[in-house]
């Protein structure tokens, strides 16, 4: 069976599958037409879809090098965009930019859900309009352009939504809150592990006071993180932490 014909048959969306569209519509979205049309077809390809009637590969392994690819062009626009921001707020922005909510309103905005194929349990439930569906989707097509094209290519396609990048800072930025953040995805885990702060020192004259903490999580050191104050240092460490956790957990 040809790509497109499982395209079609996995489709989910209106329109159905006489309607429906091909990547070719994506390319025209992101403004990047693929040499190597496998790269895409491996990008779209879920590992729901069963490989052994698709002979598809799944985009896991895109995914994995699309979310380092985006990291890089994420703290380089980052870097160079504040020149005057502190190495701790860059790390809050980027945690902003790279974080799985951001990334799937990304892939919302070019309707990525349209392309995706996905096995039948995911057709049934929709699932190819899951936050972490179309995360992971935006990141191994960015993988995908990466390798069909060079470094500069992909950097190019990605500060297109520079705009969006923007709005989301903005938007979000004040109410930013690593520690809620943390907690949140600990609940998310199966065992839902207890989390505490712990302060490890203080130094420093009374009016540039600096502290240091430690974040545990099920009584085991994850991170530090250093402030002016003890919430600012729990918050760095509670950053630290949800970044390590994050791709550990990938």
């Amino acid at each position: 069976m040809s790509f497109f014909a499982i395209f079609k048959k996995n489709l989910i969306g209106k329109g159905g599958t006489k309607d429906a569209p091909t990547p070719n519509g994506l390319e025209g979205r992101i403004g990047y037409e693929f040499k190597n049309k496998a790269l895409l077809r491996e990008a779209l390809t879920h590992p729901s879809l069963d490989h052994r009637i698709s002979n598809e590969r799944h985009n896991q392994r895109l995914e994995f090098l699309g979310d380092s690819i985006l990291g890089c062009i994420i703290a380089k626009w980052l870097f160079l965009k504040y020149p005057d921001v502190t190495e701790g707020d860059l790390s809050r922005k980027k945690s902003l930019l790279a974080h799985g909510k951001h990334l799937a309103e990304l892939g919302k905005h070019i309707s990525l859900y349209q392309y995706l194929m996905v096995g039948k349990s995911e057709k049934i439930s929709s699932g190819n309009f899951r936050p972490s569906v179309l995360e992971d989707a935006f990141e191994a097509l960015i993988g995908a352009i990466y390798l069909d094209s060079d470094y500069q290519s992909v950097e190019h396609i990605v500060l297109q939504w520079e705009e969006t990048f923007c709005k989301t800072i903005e938007n979000k930025s004040m109410g930013f809150n690593p520690k809620g953040q943390l907690q949140e995805f600990l609940q998310s885990l199966p065992d839902n592990p207890p989390i505490s702060y712990r302060m490890i020192k203080q130094y420093g004259p009374d009016h540039r006071k600096q502290f240091e903490v430690e974040v545990l999580v099920a009584s085991e050191k994850i991170s530090t993180g250093k402030g002016n104050s003890k919430k600012k240092a729990e918050e760095v460490a509670a950053q630290s932490a949800l970044l390590l956790l994050q791709q550990t957990k990938k």
